[in-house]
């Protein structure tokens, strides 16, 4: 079994959160699951100095491929020259990155866009029926990819700041409200949505989330239940 996840860079101001990919990876192997490590290779959105969380100085460039590989031993795949049919899932953990590298929120908020590449692999996933998930920043993501191709799709960006509760209210999709841990499942279209996570949520928490997350995943592959 393997596991698609895509990475933005090694941040959560700038690209994907640390923590989410992290524990994303952990609850994938506990899983058996082989995790492939996706990015783009294009430059991030911008560069956040993670210690004053203001913009990098001298207009800082970052890889969002390069930077990616931060955050896991072995090469990252490029979005671009995939092949979506080596997967058996696939997941877009969270972080303020995710939202600014992988589509145009930052700029068009209500007409945002995802990268053309990325909406390419998420909706060849969707028609070869691989289950999707997404969490926190993801949501956005997932949900404007698949918003005219799944039927009747069903999510929750709970947590998320107004303007993108806004947007995601706009989206031609159901959204559902969620607690912290507890999880959308749109069994129809094989798609899992989880909260965002907060720092002051905790480490434990944030896992036990997540370790949920993936059980929910892998209850929509036939035979594949997680205890």
């Amino acid at each position: 079994m393997k596991c698609g996840v895509v990475l933005t860079g090694c941040g959560s101001e700038d690209g994907t959160a640390v923590d989410e990919a992290i524990m994303t990876f952990l609850a994938l192997d506990k899983a058996g699951v082989e995790v492939v490590s996706l990015a783009l290779d294009k430059d991030q959105y911008e560069v956040i100095n993670h210690q004053t969380g203001k913009p990098a100085e001298l207009e800082q460039k970052r890889n969002q491929l390069v930077e990616s590989a931060r955050l896991l031993s072995g090469p990252v795949n490029n979005i671009d020259t995939f092949n979506w049919e080596d997967l058996d899932l696939l997941v877009i953990p969270g972080g303020k990155g995710v939202l600014k590298s992988l589509s145009t929120f930052e700029d068009e908020e209500d007409h945002y866009r995802v990268n053309k590449s990325l909406e390419r692999l998420i909706v060849n996933c969707f028609f070869g029926k691989k289950p999707l998930g997404a969490i926190g920043e993801g949501v956005l993501i997932l949900a404007r990819a698949l918003e005219n191709v799944a039927s009747n799709l069903t999510v929750t960006a709970s947590g998320n700041p107004e303007d993108r509760m806004t947007v995601v209210e706009k989206l031609a999709i159901d959204h559902v409200p969620c607690e912290v841990g507890e999880m959308c499942v749109d069994k129809t279209n094989k798609v899992v949505t989880a909260p965002l996570l907060v720092r002051e949520n905790g480490l434990m928490e944030k896992n036990e989330s997540i370790e949920t997350f993936v059980k929910r995943l892998f209850d929509l592959l036939p035979g594949r239940n997680l205890p």
